[in-house]
């Protein structure tokens, strides 16, 4: 399954690849979306790339039928790698495990100039190994994802406006 969702910001990206790759703000927008554990492993250059590696507990909100597949509560490790992030341009690549779960998710970042400020595209490819009700494994990760990401758009949007 592939999805992308947008975020358009007023600001340029290089002050928003600032924001996105501060330790300190990653840590308070994981809490805004319900994450717990959060640790930050990895923030910083790290050969010809920029890397956030980073562990927490993400919540779910899985229908009774598959709550033996999905727990309320499941560990995940992301990996973000910008690799292009010196100029006006960034792009990067991602991928999240979900512990215990089968299923992979990776994709594409990009920061893009825009005339108003910048967009931040998250395009997403996600897997499930379990046959017959993978499909709805998946449409429950695409949600939860869609619904994390517009409290992230939302928490980040504020951020910017106190900076």
């Amino acid at each position: 399954m592939k999805f992308t969702i947008t975020h358009a910001y007023d600001t340029d990206t290089e002050t928003l690849f600032k924001v996105v790759t501060d330790p300190s703000y990653l840590v308070k927008k994981f809490e805004a979306t319900g994450a717990k554990n959060i640790q930050i492993l990895e923030c910083g250059p790290d050969g010809s790339g920029f890397v956030i590696r980073s562990q927490m507990d993400i919540p779910a909100k899985p229908p009774e039928l598959l709550k033996k597949f999905i727990k309320a509560m499941n560990a995940v490790v992301a990996e973000d790698t910008w690799q292009s992030f010196d100029k006006e341009l960034k792009t990067g690549v991602f991928e999240i495990d979900i512990k215990g779960m089968p299923i992979t998710m990776t994709g594409f970042l990009t920061l893009r100039p825009t005339k108003k400020g910048c967009e931040y595209i998250i395009e997403t490819e996600a897997r499930c190994s379990i046959p017959i009700v993978g499909g709805k494994i998946l449409s429950i990760v695409e949600r939860d994802t869609r619904d994390n990401q517009k409290v992230d758009y939302e928490f980040t949007r504020s951020y910017l406006k106190n900076l």
